[in-house]
């Protein structure tokens, strides 16, 4: 019986806030981009970071090559590029950048931990998940919150899904872990035994040996948790 589920945060429980994004463009750097433009060319830019994971790269390393290629594909000047990322890193909110919460989230969560299941947050991340949780109110929901750069690992390393585990007290046949980087959220948690579910908005792979669900909106209707 699963007792426990574990969330990435970005794509997942959250998005990208595109229009925090654009008013900085705007205001710093003179830089006039739509906020469907921003959408549209990062949602492609985003397939191939699973890739940067795979190849063992850092969780900012991935994140700096992604925002690269993100802004070269908008035609950023290239002498910008590199002090725009400076300023997302370094901004006193950073955590507003990822700010906007999944029209299902707050639903989601209320009707897991209403039934009884133990919730916990798996995110590669910088430092600023547990204040974006508490930014959108949703802190108590979670029993445990594990953000890589403050726990000192990342995923698809098996030491934060096992510390995840241990920190709930379940054991992993007890628990799935809900993402939507195939290398980082499937990998690593069918690693230590956990059951992984893809969330596979855009769908990059079509052909994945695990679970998939377009958003979290669909988890609640998927057959391992009908026993409780």
């Amino acid at each position: 019986m699963i007792k426990a589920i574990f969330f990435d945060i970005g794509n997942t429980l959250f998005f990208y806030n595109y229009d925090f994004l654009r008013g900085l463009l705007e205001e710093r750097y003179d830089i006039d981009v739509s906020t469907e433009e921003l959408e549209a060319t990062h949602i492609i830019i985003s397939k191939s970071f699973g890739e940067m994971v795979q190849h063992g790269l850092s969780h900012k390393d991935s994140v700096d090559l992604t925002y690269k290629k993100w802004f070269r594909s908008l035609g950023i000047d290239e002498g910008k590029i590199d002090d725009i990322i400076n300023t997302i890193h370094n901004h006193p909110f950073k955590h507003l950048f990822w700010s906007k919460i999944g029209d299902r989230t707050v639903e989601v969560l209320n009707w897991f931990k209403d039934h009884g299941y133990k919730l916990g947050v798996i995110s590669n991340a910088e430092g600023q998940v547990k204040r974006l949780i508490e930014y959108a109110g949703i802190d108590a929901s979670f029993d445990t919150i594990l953000d890589s750069q403050e726990v000192g690992f990342q995923k698809p390393d098996e030491k934060i899904f096992l510390k995840a585990l241990d920190d709930i007290g379940v054991k992993p046949e007890e628990a799935v872990h809900v993402g939507d980087v195939f290398e980082a959220d499937v990998l690593g948690a069918r690693s230590v035994g956990i059951s992984p579910i893809l969330v596979d908005r855009d769908n990059f792979h079509p052909n994945a040996d695990c679970t998939r669900i377009k958003n979290i909106g669909e988890l609640k209707d998927l057959a391992i948790f009908k026993d409780k």
